[in-house]
């Protein structure tokens, strides 16, 4: 969806640019037809598109529907483009060169079935025209004199450079922009492949390193208590890191299935206060983060998959609990008109702003020459944003750096039922 606003916009930017040029290039017109004196049709031509492009470069700006204004602007184009062909000598003036312009603007601004007729429309007027001037060659005539020749084609060939300047610069703009986009891609890529690299080998490590001592002779029952913990806590770790890797391919493959079935949430989010007040121990946090649970204001069953529920709820937690040193934790949902809303609300460090819009892109992580870095993979929040909308929802967050972070999700409240209502 993000890539198809940027196209619009795009392609919105470039459909009043090229109204503006024609405009400019009418007035022009006028100017050079009244130096060469051309026949008066013509004048009336560039009076007419000149006003008639001013107002669509206008209404485009201004929001005119993107399908109407593509089929406005081609229609348009084509029939002064007509126009000036049969009053501007033919083949002997410049209009071949703006046939081609309307070919390139097509190209930019359609795709598909869309561009194949309008490269059929096209070439069907262009067939239409020649039959017509090689059939009635009487009505086609040359210009008056060399003169004149020189001046208008060199003249229009200037003013439709106007056009082809801006055709030029939007795919120049276009190409930055996927370049640049590449280049973030490979490089987030890069830091996914080292964080991973990392991320594995460290309970890895743990793992062969404790199951060796675990054979020495000279340890004592506590010790191998302790080696036998920090193994399975290890474990555990390597299993959430394969588990993410395995549902990031699940989810970007549309290949994972929601198993859907009535889910009370407050039974939820008392599972889930219990999970982490277990983890707040472990992480030796129990004492510097307090963790609250808010009363929804109605205690709901819906329809929905619980477990989905629950893993966005546990990496948007765990990330609450690494990125808040001390202050407290609070989680909850609340029933409104047609969702389900939850939120996750910490005092922890804050996301800055400039990164909440790239916060779920996958394998993006807070640049660590600005920020602090922290262990992860960088496709926690990514596969949350994924599962939530697996569940048709959506996924937000409400950060000032510095004083916590909230997120908030919501999905439809489907098969909505109230629990021991009054």
């Amino acid at each position: 969806m993000k890539n198809q606003d940027i196209d619009s916009t795009d392609n919105r930017q470039l459909l009043v640019w090229v109204s503006f040029s024609v405009f400019i290039i009418s007035i022009l017109s006028i100017l050079v037809n009244y130096q060469i004196e051309i026949d008066n049709p013509i004048i009336h031509i560039a009076y007419t598109s000149g006003i008639v492009y001013l107002i669509l470069s206008i209404l485009i700006k201004r929001g005119l529907n993107l399908v109407v204004s593509q089929y406005t602007i081609i229609i348009i184009s084509l029939i002064f483009t007509n126009l000036l062909w049969f009053y501007e000598h033919g083949h002997y003036g410049p209009v071949l060169y703006v046939f081609v312009l309307i070919f390139a603007l097509s190209i930019f601004i359609w795709q598909g079935k869309k561009l194949i007729i309008s490269a059929i429309v096209l070439l069907i007027n262009l067939g239409v025209c020649f039959y017509i001037e090689f059939t009635y060659q009487d009505l086609i005539v040359d210009y008056q004199d060399k003169t004149a020749k020189i001046i208008d084609v060199y003249a229009s060939l200037f003013m439709l450079l106007i056009i082809f300047y801006a055709l030029m610069m939007a795919v120049k703009k276009s190409y930055s922009r996927e370049y640049e986009k590449a280049l973030q891609s490979d490089k987030l890529k890069s830091s996914f492949l080292e964080n991973i690299n990392h991320e594995v080998r460290t309970p890895l490590n743990a793992i062969v390193g404790f199951s060796s001592l675990l054979n020495e002779d000279d340890i004592t029952p506590d010790q191998r208590k302790d080696y036998s913990t920090l193994i399975m806590e290890s474990n555990d770790a390597l299993l959430r890191i394969i588990d993410d890797i395995l549902l990031v391919s699940t989810l970007e493959s549309n290949d994972a299935t929601n198993n859907v079935g009535y889910c009370n949430l407050d039974d939820v989010i008392s599972g889930l206060h219990k999970t982490f007040s277990e983890r707040l121990i472990k992480t030796k946090k129990q004492n510097s983060i307090a963790l609250y649970v808010s009363e929804p204001n109605v205690s709901a069953i819906i329809e929905t998959d619980k477990i989905r529920i629950q893993q966005v709820f546990i990496r948007l937690m765990d990330n609450a609990i690494k990125f808040t040193n001390s202050g407290k934790i609070n989680f909850g949902y609340r029933v409104e008109q047609d969702n389900i809303l939850f939120h996750i609300a910490d005092t922890g460090t804050g996301i800055k702003k400039k990164f909440h819009s790239k916060i779920f892109d996958r394998f993006y992580k807070v640049n660590p020459d600005e920020e602090e870095l922290f262990k992860g993979t960088g496709i926690g929040l990514f596969i949350t944003k994924k599962i939530v909308e697996s569940l048709n929802g959506e996924i937000w967050l409400s950060s000032i750096y510095g004083s916590g972070t909230t997120f908030y999700f919501s999905i439809p409240k489907t098969g909505f039922k109230e629990v021991n209502p009054n």
